[in-house]
C-alpha cells in the first residue's frame, strides 16, 4: 500500500508520501489521514556522577514507510523515545554513526514485524531512514525491508546508491511504485517548465487523480538538512484555480481542525 519517495535536491534531502491506508484483499481505504513520515530525534549525553548530563549533541533524522502501519508506527515511536536518551560513561564524545542507528532501527523493525506476524497478519513493511551524517558530512539513506520470499521471514538493511542527477528518486517505496514511475515520465514530458520537487508533484497528481487505488488522501512532505529534519504542511487551494488555500498536514487542516492550543498556534513551515 501507499507511495513514498526520497530524493536529494538543492542541497537537501526530501521525502514525500500520501496519507491513505488501505486494508483487506480489495485494498479498501481505512483512513485518509495517516502519518507515514516521522521525525526521529537523536540526543547524546555523557554520564556525570551517576546522572546523565545535558545532551551535548542533538539532531533529527527522517523515517518513512510503506506497508503494515502498526509495526512501522511502533518502530518510529519506539526509536524516537529511546534515541533521545543515549548516554555513556566518561567525557563527551561523538554521536553514533549513521549505520549504527540504522542497524538499531532494523532490529526494532524486525521485532515489531515478528510480533505482528504472530497474529495472522503479513505484518511487513519497507522503510527509509535518512538524513545528514555528521561524521562523513553527507546525506545518507538506509533501506529497511521486511522480506518473506524464500519461506523465511527476515528484515534486510541496505544502503542504496544515490542517483547521479539532482531531483531523481533515491528510493521509492510502496505498491504505487509502478504508477509513480509512469506518472513521473508523463509529468516530465508534459510539464517541462516545472523542474523543482518533481517527485512531490507527481505524488500530488496521483492523489488528485486517484490513478492508483492504494494512493490517496493528501501529500506529506519532509526535508532533511545539515541540522536535522523537518516536516512541512502543504498549501492546498480551497477551490482549484483560486488563490485562497488551506494549510494541510497529513490530511488535517491546521486552521479549522487543529486550531490554537491555548494562546499558541502550530507554526511549522509550509510549501505551496
Amino acid at each position: 500500500m501507499t507511495i513514498a519517495v526520497v530524493w536529494q535536491e538543492d542541497g537537501y534531502q526530501w521525502c514525500a508520501a500520501d496519507t491513505r491506508l488501505v486494508a483487506g484483499n480489495a485494498d479498501r481505504p481505512a483512513t485518509e489521514i495517516a502519518a507515514k513520515i516521522y521525525s526521529i530525534p537523536v540526543a547524546v549525553s555523557a554520564m556525570g556522577t551517576g546522572f546523565p548530563r545535558r545532551p551535548h549533541y542533538w539532531t533529527q533524522y527522517g523515517f518513512v514507510f510503506a506497508g503494515a502501519a502498526l509495526p512501522a508506527a511502533m518502530t518510529a515511536i519506539t526509536a524516537s523515545t529511546l534515541l533521545q536518551k543515549l548516554t555513556r560513561p566518561g567525557d563527551q564524545t561523538n554521536p553514533p554513526v549513521f549505520e549504527e542507528i540504522a542497524e538499531f532501527i532494523r532490529r526494532l523493525s524486525q521485532r515489531f514485524m515478528a510480533e505482528r506476524r504472530q497474529f495472522r497478519s503479513d505484518g511487513m513493511f519497507s522503510a527509509a531512514f535518512f538524513g545528514w551524517c555528521p561524521h562523513q558530512q553527507k546525506y545518507k539513506l538506509a533501506h529497511i525491508d521486511g522480506r518473506d520470499d524464500s519461506g523465511g521471514f527476515r528484515v534486510e538493511l541496505t544502503y542504496p546508491t544515490p542517483p547521479q542527477l539532482d531531483g531523481d528518486p533515491w528510493l521509492v517505496l510502496g505498491s504505487g511504485n509502478r504508477t509513480f514511475q509512469s506518472t513521473l515520465v508523463q509529468y516530465r514530458n508534459t510539464e517541462e517548465h516545472i523542474t523543482k520537487r518533481v517527485p512531490r508533484r507527481v505524488i500530488d497528481k496521483m492523489v488528485y487523480e486517484e490513478s492508483d487505488r492504494t494512493v490517496g488522501g493528501a501529500t506529506s512532505i519532509g526535508m532533511a538538512h545539515q541540522n536535522g529534519f523537518d516536516l512541512y504542511f502543504t498549501a492546498e487551494p480551497i477551490i482549484r484555480g483560486q488563490p485562497a488555500a488551506r494549510r494541510i498536514f497529513n490530511g488535517l487542516d491546521l486552521d479549522t481542525e487543529i486550531g490554537q492550543i491555548g494562546q499558541y498556534h502550530v507554526a511549522i513551515n509550509g510549501l505551496a
